[in-house]
């Protein structure tokens, strides 16, 4: 695995984003490890009594904690279900373009599991990602889709974004335990997202065709997110219990983040949004 080098005097989140995301499949330099690392201390303070409440709790109940957090049902999936148009659909799938590969994020995790039946857990979730056709194919589909209806939209850069984005690229290049916890809050929360996606997408027309993306993970994000807890979490916990705080933490950082750029979206939606953000 080559290193890529980016020298940089500073790097803002933004640019930090624009690094990470170069150097998927790769490593970080030292300078930009250390930016992340940075930007993940900010993150767990502002993350820290989300933080707090779920270790308090039996890693068990965690995805009772995820349910209960307010980005599980966000008002924002209300607005892609019943009102937002194509165009402001288009933003928003196409301007999460830097979210890492969600197979590469997974892959990642296996190499550090500790017992079989976390990393069986794990092999059959990279698994699924080829059934019935790879799930990046179907994601392309839909996402040519949405293009050709939209057209040309203003896409933009904004902190919230950048933070919900950075959760899973520290957890890729710093902490794969971390990254465990995020994939799992972020798969609990989708059958509620993916049902409100279906939704919109389907009241603006889109051909069911377009849609097996949709359909695919509507079948299975609910088994994944219930084998993430049940056959990776809790049974390395129990094997190795310092395990549960960066669990802990990257569940709490993403449903935090998440929440904050969900917030951005509908505040963008009702016209309420102030120029924190710039079009690229």
């Amino acid at each position: 695995m080559k290193t890529v080098v980016i020298h940089m005097n500073t790097l803002s989140h933004s640019d930090l984003l624009q690094v990470c995301q170069q150097c998927m499949g790769s490593q970080l330099d030292e300078q930009c490890r250390r930016a992340l690392d940075a930007w993940w201390h900010e993150e767990r303070e502002r993350s820290s009594p989300c933080i707090e409440t779920i270790l308090a709790r039996s890693d068990t109940d965690w995805t009772r904690d995820i349910h209960e957090h307010r980005a599980y049902r966000h008002a924002w999936y209300d607005e892609l279900a019943d009102r937002v148009s194509v165009q402001e659909y288009a933003m928003f799938m196409l301007e999460n373009r830097a979210f890492p590969a969600f197979l590469l994020l997974v892959e990642k995790t296996l190499h550090a599991q500790i017992c079989d039946r976390g990393r069986a857990a794990v092999r059959r979730n990279i698994d699924d990602e080829q059934v019935p056709a790879p799930h990046a194919d179907l994601m392309r589909r839909l996402m040519r889709a949405i293009k050709a209806r939209a057209g040309d939209v203003p896409l933009a850069s904004y902190p919230s974004l950048v933070d919900r984005t950075l959760v899973f690229y520290y957890g890729y290049f710093c902490d794969p335990w971390h990254l465990v916890g995020s994939l799992c809050a972020m798969e609990v929360l989708a059958n509620y997202r993916m049902t409100k996606m279906d939704a919109g997408l389907r009241r603006l027309g889109f051909d069911p065709a377009d849609l097996e993306f949709i359909r695919v993970h509507l079948d299975c994000d609910e088994s994944h997110a219930r084998e993430w807890t049940d056959d990776v979490i809790v049974p390395s916990v129990r094997e190795s219990p310092q395990l549960r705080k960066p669990i802990a933490e990257g569940i709490a950082a993403c449903l935090e983040t998440s929440a904050r750029y969900l917030d951005d979206l509908c505040a963008r939606a009702s016209g309420s949004w102030t120029s924190r953000w710039r079009s690229t």
